[in-house]
C-alpha cells in the first residue's frame, strides 16, 4: 500500500493507495469524518471500508485530512471558504 502525496498551493496532502486488481477497475475514494469529531485516516470505519473495497478489486485511496503527519496544508478558520 504505497503512500501518495498530493502537492498543492496550500501544502501537501497524504494518502494511501491500493491499485485495482484489473485494468479499468472501479475506484473508491474513502474520506474520514472531521478530525474535531474524532475522524482519522486510520479509524475503524475507514479501515473497514478500505479493506472491503480492496478485497473486491477496487483501486482504493484513503486520504488524511489537513495538518497531520505528512499532510502540511494549513487548516482554515471555521466558516471560511475552502
Amino acid at each position: 500500500m504505497p503512500e501518495v502525496i498530493f502537492p498543492g498551493p496550500e501544502g501537501r496532502l497524504e494518502g494511501r493507495f491500493h491499485p485495482g486488481t484489473r485494468p479499468r477497475a472501479p475506484v473508491a475514494l474513502i474520506l474520514h469524518s472531521h478530525p474535531q469529531a474524532g475522524g482519522t485516516m486510520n479509524n475503524k470505519i475507514v479501515q473497514l471500508l478500505y479493506q472491503m473495497f480492496v478485497k473486491r478489486g477496487f483501486a482504493t485511496l484513503r486520504r488524511r485530512s489537513t495538518g497531520f503527519r505528512a499532510s502540511t496544508r494549513k487548516r482554515r478558520p471555521p466558516g471560511s471558504p475552502e
